[in-house]
């Protein structure tokens, strides 16, 4: 579940970061996106966050999953406030509430799928003599004594 919430981020911000990253001039005056420096900075800085999300996919750690939590959460409350605040066009309200909504559950997800995770165990005592080890990987051997 965990891997899943980092995928579906990574999947989330990738494609957004690519294109603010490679935003055409003529697009970014469209939307007010001004000055194109910025625009083009924002697009690679999401672009190496949801880089570094994909990794964390693979080899989820416990730091990865608290920047995970909190990457998401500040960015659903930042998407949040700004649908709330801005006038938009009921499309663009709706995108921008969707995507807090939907990086808010991918938050909670990385939130409460690390946290049933089950300590190792702790090493065994030692094993009577003549008894097998159960925590040995070995095939049981007979041994015959006539």
């Amino acid at each position: 579940m965990l891997r899943l919430a980092f995928w579906l981020t990574a999947l989330l911000l990738l494609p957004l970061g690519l294109g603010l990253y490679w935003l055409p001039q003529p697009t970014a005056s469209l939307i007010g996106a001004s000055p194109l420096w910025l625009v083009r900075g924002t697009g690679a800085l999401l672009t190496a966050w949801g880089l570094g999300l994909l990794y964390g996919g693979y080899r989820a750690d416990p730091t990865g999953r608290v920047n995970l939590v909190a990457g998401n959460l500040l960015l659903a409350a930042t998407l949040g406030a700004a649908a709330l605040r801005l006038d938009l066009a009921p499309f663009g309200h709706n995108l921008l509430l969707g995507g807090a909504a939907l990086l808010l559950v991918l938050g909670l997800i990385g939130l409460l799928a690390g946290s049933g995770q089950a300590s190792p165990r702790p090493p065994a005592g030692p094993v009577a003599p003549g008894r097998p080890d159960p925590e040995s990987r070995e095939p049981d051997t007979v041994v015959r004594h006539d």
